[in-house]
């Protein structure tokens, strides 16, 4: 296959070839690229193209430039998505209960995955990190930020790189879903409520039961639905049938 490239966006094309390179060299984090001057010649651009493409793959987190050395493939990141998210939450409100739905794909299976792969060491943690939510029911700030690092832990322990990056993604929106779910609970009941379902939670991953750790992480966010779209029905939310019976209407009308 010919490395000439087309007259039209050079230094996009290049960019694209050199993340080819990468991949097909197996280069890893640390790793150089070939000087400007090699990929110039290899490519039959300028080097004013180059440095363009590099700049490129830099902005992109890819690779760092430095002076003297060179460009340097850089480990992978969520920044990209985490920038995404962020502001998507912060532009639209409606983006809050996209984010849940978003999140109860991700965080369903990873539960249902961690109870079966997480180590006997990871469940402490988590089951160390409920209880030390359960001494700061009420203290908004506080439990979301134990709440949003217990899903991280949960995450980790589910041993899916994939499924943690995406996680970790949306940690810092994360926080803000979680923080205005709890500002949706009006009610102290509410907030028990939600610690409820957090140790049901610590619970089922602590007996490896794959099924009921992804039943009740598919419940929280059910719950979490209602109450941040603000269709709770006002009744004790710990009676399950309940809330079951509400989320049924409001699926069906969505």
């Amino acid at each position: 296959m010919s490395n000439t490239l087309r007259r039209e966006t050079l230094p996009e094309q290049l960019a694209e070839q050199l993340v080819n390179l990468i991949e097909q060299q197996r280069l890893i984090p640390g790793d150089f690229l070939p000087s400007a001057a090699a990929v110039a010649e290899q490519y039959g651009v300028s080097r004013p193209v180059v440095r363009e493409a590099l700049r490129t793959l830099e902005a992109r987190g890819i690779v760092r430039i430095e002076n003297g050395r060179g460009a340097i493939v850089q480990p992978f990141t969520n920044d990209q998505l985490s920038q995404f998210f962020q502001r998507a939450v912060n532009v639209r409100r409606e983006s809050l209960v996209e984010l849940l739905e978003v999140r109860k794909g991700l965080e369903v299976e990873s539960a249902s995955l961690a109870a079966i792969r997480a180590t006997d060491d990871e469940l402490r943690r988590i089951d160390q990190q409920v209880r030390k939510m359960g001494a700061a029911v009420g203290e908004g700030t506080t439990y979301a930020e134990l709440d949003a690092q217990l899903h991280l832990q949960i995450a980790s322990a589910a041993h899916n790189t994939m499924l943690l990056y995406l996680i970790e993604s949306i940690r810092e929106p994360l926080k803000v879903s979680i923080e205005e779910g709890l500002r949706s609970r009006a009610k102290a009941a509410h907030h028990s409520r939600v610690q409820e379902l957090h140790e049901e939670l610590a619970c089922a991953l602590g007996n490896r039961d794959a099924a009921g750790a992804a039943e009740i992480m598919s419940l929280h966010f059910d719950e979490a639905v209602l109450h941040i779209a603000g269709i709770a029905t006002g009744e004790d939310p710990s009676k399950e049938s309940t809330e079951r019976q509400s989320l049924a209407s409001v699926v069906s009308a969505r």
